[in-house]
């Protein structure tokens, strides 16, 4: 969800701390504290956070490039994260290069192959054989301090690993991402840390607690040498707040916001070009989403979303924890560093939202149209909610005993049959949202099936994804028959994502279609179609419960409201991203996977109603 962002936060900040890219031996050693926070009226959240910063370790970051290079945008750079030297990048070019790594001047550098991505907006643009990378000293926040010990948060994120390498149930854990920090052969704690820095690291004992919002298990505590934070260390808890964290509820946080460099970017972390968060990337936490395929993130303007991602989620950083015994260790050149020193000015001209909240239509016309699988038949009712089902303990033994091939008839009415569970076609339900040249533009008051945006995980406009095709042709031939001629083919314009500018393709002619971004909140259409004007509101309007019959085809529904979630035809912050509708009927405007396999489908489309 896109948060309306405290307009203070917009203003510029002058900051005596540097974002430049800090380098250990540089700077007036200072004593070792804890987070401290003062009160702040630039600051959206009303405090100001200082660490203290230390170096420990060192990893690949900074780039060396020829004068020609231009793989990473310039606003996403800081001060120092690229060294444009043709002689060095000359040199590193013909070098004597012992298992990809080599030390010029006692300089350490590591070289990597060119990756096989397809570049897109936001993302490193790969070209060439080899790119060099310096290996420098890890930077570090201090999070907390007990005797001797100190928690180690990364200043900046220095990698892009996914949480896990396939996209299935998993937590914590079982993570590919936790079996590789703490891998002391070929991981991340072999490749950052020396034998003897190795021996100062102690492990952390790792409450995983349930998602507070959905109740997904987070897996067993763990013990780690290596970690992330989780939802409860850096949102509403006592231990957020003593991390330098805000701890509330419905603030972007400076405090949460990272960059990540070169090195990360080059391995696919994503940078925002949203003012004022341009070249802030996102990071992974280990606590469950929804569901136990997907992980909760904080974004980059500084907001948690606790519904999550994919746990193979590809461009999302990891900013590691670690413990070190200081007791036989002394940190040189400790300095600090302030939350707001991440805060940017806006820059450029922002989309304008024409919504007028005035202009909400309330009340629609409810029509019919079409048919398809709804309601179940059961033999008993289930516990809890009998919203959606039929009981008729004869019919239904029937049904059982049918000769099925996939449909059946009973007395005029059909049936269709899923893994034994027998739905009723019944008449769609439709809301009216607009009348034009003796047309309707109908829109779903149920959400009728669960199919997924596109078929694989890569880049995909609307005009491209399987979901058009599938109900431009599946869902057109089952829900309406001959009644199809009745619906009218219409242009369906596709415009760029309403905060992140992601290209969405050209314009389609559709007889069904999803509704865009732009339709649900920041145009005159979405209010005459009823939706509220901010994303940042749970709109009774935006909020879908879906049927029983979309729930058997794996529909994801809310515990508490019965509500599921679906998604637009807009791209999200990526091209492989859609937009989507949360349960609370919130917008959130970075999306989720296009192949997402649980949100219902909300078809829309303009026809001349039956007289």
């Amino acid at each position: 969800m896109e948060r309306i962002t405290n307009p203070l936060s917009r203003l510029f900040v002058l900051s005596l701390l540097s974002l430049s890219a800090f380098a250990c031996g540089n700077n007036e050693s200072k004593a070792v504290h804890v987070p401290k926070k003062v009160e702040s009226a630039i600051a959206p959240t009303g405090s100001e956070t200082f660490w203290s910063r230390v170096c420990f370790g060192s990893y690949p970051s900074s780039e060396i490039v020829s004068s020609s290079w231009n793989a990473i945008d310039e606003y996403a750079l800081l001060e120092g994260d690229v060294i444009k030297d043709d002689a060095l990048y000359q040199g590193l070019v013909t070098a004597n290069w012992v298992e990809d790594k080599v030390v010029i001047n006692n300089d350490s550098y590591v070289r990597e192959k060119a990756l096989d991505y397809e570049n897109s907006a936001q993302h490193y643009r790969h070209d060439g054989e080899y790119h060099y990378f310096k290996v420098e000293p890890l930077k570090w926040r201090v999070l907390a301090k007990e005797g001797s010990v100190l928690t180690l948060l990364a200043d900046r994120v220095p990698d892009r690993v996914l949480f896990n390498e396939e996209d299935t149930d998993t937590d914590w854990s079982r993570s590919s991402l936790r079996s590789y920090l703490n891998d002391e052969k070929n991981g991340f704690i072999a490749k950052a840390f020396s034998k003897e820095e190795q021996a100062l690291l102690r492990k952390a004992n790792n409450e995983n607690k349930a998602n507070p919002d959905y109740g997904t298990s987070s897996g067993p505590a763990t013990e780690d040498k290596v970690y992330i934070l989780s939802n409860d260390e850096v949102f509403a808890s006592e231990a957020a707040d003593a991390y330098g964290f805000y701890p509330g509820h419905g603030f972007d946080d400076p405090a949460k916001r990272f960059t990540s460099t070169p090195y990360a970017k080059f391995h696919g972390a994503w940078w925002s070009p949203v003012s004022p968060y341009r070249g802030n990337s996102f990071w992974c936490m280990r606590t469950s989403g929804y569901t136990p395929s997907n992980v909760t993130y904080i974004c980059d303007f500084g907001y948690i979303y606790s519904r999550g991602t994919s746990v193979a989620c590809d461009d999302a950083g990891v900013v590691p924890v670690i413990k070190v015994d200081a007791s036989n260790y002394t940190f040189n050149d400790i300095d600090e560093v302030s939350s707001l020193a991440i805060m940017k000015t806006a820059s450029g001209q922002e989309k304008e939202n024409t919504c007028d909240e005035s202009k909400i239509v309330k009340d629609h016309e409810i029509v019919t149209f079409g048919s398809y699988p709804q309601d179940e038949v059961v033999r008993t009712l289930p516990e809890g909610s009998a919203e959606g089902y039929v009981m008729d303990a004869a019919l239904y033994e029937n049904l059982a005993g049918s000769n099925w091939n996939e449909k059946v008839i009973i007395d005029d009415v059909e049936y269709k049959n899923i893994y034994d569970h027998y739905f009723i076609v019944e008449p769609i339900k439709w809301k009216v949202l607009d009348k034009k040249d003796g047309k309707s533009l109908l829109f779903p008051l149920f959400g009728l099936d669960c199919v997924p945006y596109h078929d694989s995980l890569k880049n995909t406009y609307w005009s491209d994804s399987s979901l058009r095709a599938w109900l431009n042709e599946d869902f057109l031939n089952e829900a309406f028959g001959k009644e199809k001629d009745r619906i009218e083919e219409c242009e369906v314009i596709n415009e760029n994502n309403f905060y992140f500018d992601t290209a969405c393709g050209e314009t389609t002619r559709d007889k069904v279609f999803l509704l865009s971004e732009q339709e649900v909140f920041t145009t005159s259409d979405a209010a005459k179609y009823g939706f509220a004007c901010s994303d940042a509101i749970s709109d009774p309007a935006r909020q879908i419960k879906p049927t029983r019959y979309a729930l058997a085809r794996g529909a994801w529904e809310s515990t508490t409201s019965g509500n599921g979630f679906w998604m637009l035809r807009t791209n999200g912050y990526n091209n492989s991203n859609a937009v989507y509708i949360g349960d609370t009927g919130d917008i959130f405007n970075r999306g989720i996977p296009i192949t997402c396999k649980d949100a219902i489908v909300m078809p829309a489309l303009w026809c001349e109603l039956p007289q």
